[in-house]
């Protein structure tokens, strides 16, 4: 797997455009924006939500220490075959929704977690299963932990604020599209 852009990567995009929400790969700008609240020097459990194909994941592969797990949950066969092909001993791929963090975490013995990151595209999810992800990720977050989104609206907002103590928002124009990047605090 590769992180540079394909043109075949947007045609799995558009064919998935319900589970992807996009039809371009996240730019290296977006990706450095959403990762940068991300201290990597003391983290030991990373989320991925919606990984799709993977550009995410390998930015957080390369700046992980070795002693940290990066847990990814993803409900598309064809990004789960894609992702179970990088080999790295700290990255374990579940084909699950993302309201089954706490069985996944149970499942490898982790108590908490530090960040959640996500790609989800929450505005196109039904609202009552946004509201249960977005008390998953809460119930699992450590003290002061972080749940890193972005979006390419604020119509999500809302749901963010009553679950989080402190949401901090930013904006990036270098991404097709344009995206919102949440920064929410446990």
């Amino acid at each position: 797997m590769t992180a540079r852009f394909k043109f075949s990567d947007s045609i799995k995009l558009i064919k998935n455009i319900k589970t992807t929400g996009t039809i371009t790969p996240s730019s290296k700008n977006l990706v450095r924006r959403l990762l940068a609240p991300i201290d990597f020097a003391s983290a030991r459990c990373i989320v991925e939500l919606g990984p799709g194909n993977g550009c995410v994941t390998q930015s957080l592969l390369k700046r992980m220490s070795e002693d940290c797990v990066l847990i990814c949950l993803e409900v598309n066969n064809e990004f789960v075959a894609e992702l179970n092909r990088v080999e790295d001993s700290r990255l374990h791929v579940y084909n699950a929704c993302a309201s089954s963090i706490r069985e996944i975490l149970d499942e490898l013995n982790f108590v908490e977690v530090d960040y959640v990151v996500s790609s989800l595209p929450l505005s196109l999810i039904d609202d009552d299963v946004v509201k249960n992800i977005l008390v998953e990720v809460d119930s699992n977050l450590k003290k002061g932990g972080r749940f890193l989104q972005y979006q390419y609206s604020l119509a999500n907002y809302s749901d963010m604020k009553p679950v989080f103590r402190d949401i901090k928002l930013k904006f990036t124009f270098r991404n097709m599209p344009p995206a919102f990047v949440y920064e929410c605090i446990k």
